[in-house]
């Protein structure tokens, strides 16, 4: 009986280096496209579509506190100012550009498709990226950001400077947030 589940302990054993290395050599023959996350939140609060939903919202916030309508206005005042700070902390820190994203779902396959890529993580996403530890990472960052926007020179410095710079730690980002210095 000894020897049975000493035999049977060492062919679970194998079984699980097996795997373990059949995984590994998976993962090291499969491409990831990488971006950072705050150039394409960046990208997709300037793009076109962003900027006149904005703009309407804050229309109507105005057309509310013209109107008397307080409890409208403060709906949308407080919206503005939820979304801003999610924008700060897309953009300044390492939060997920989730919306951004979502606005572009549709072309996630193909942009994956162009890049030869199976998967797209934000480079800050470090719980996705130990998922592939032995990939191959290819910046598809420019590619998500013109997917929003094609830069003007000003928005391709801004983007250069957002790549360069290192981003604030998310509680950090929070807090300048919630003391409104960013």
């Amino acid at each position: 009986m000894k020897t049975l589940n000493c035999l049977l302990g060492t062919a679970l054993l194998l079984i699980g280096l097996a795997t373990a290395s059949a995984q590994d050599k998976t993962n090291s023959t499969v491409s990831i496209g990488v971006y950072d996350s705050r150039a394409v939140a960046y990208a997709h609060f300037s793009s076109p579509a962003h900027q006149n939903a904005l703009q309407e919202r804050i229309a109507a916030a105005k057309a509310a506190k013209q109107s008397g309508d307080e409890a409208k206005f403060k709906e949308y005042s407080t919206a503005l100012q939820a979304e801003q700070a999610q924008i700060h902390r897309q953009v300044f820190s390492t939060a997920p550009a989730d919306d951004a994203m979502a606005a572009i779902k549709e072309r996630l396959p193909e942009i994956q498709k162009q890049a030869g890529v199976v998967a797209l993580v934000s480079k800050w996403d470090e719980a996705a990226l130990s998922k592939y530890k032995t990939a191959t990472r290819v910046d598809v960052t420019d590619q998500l950001v013109r997917e929003f926007i094609q830069p003007t020179e000003k928005q391709s410095k801004t983007i250069e400077g957002i790549e360069k710079s290192e981003p604030l730690p998310l509680e950090k980002c929070n807090e300048l947030v919630r003391e409104g210095k960013i």
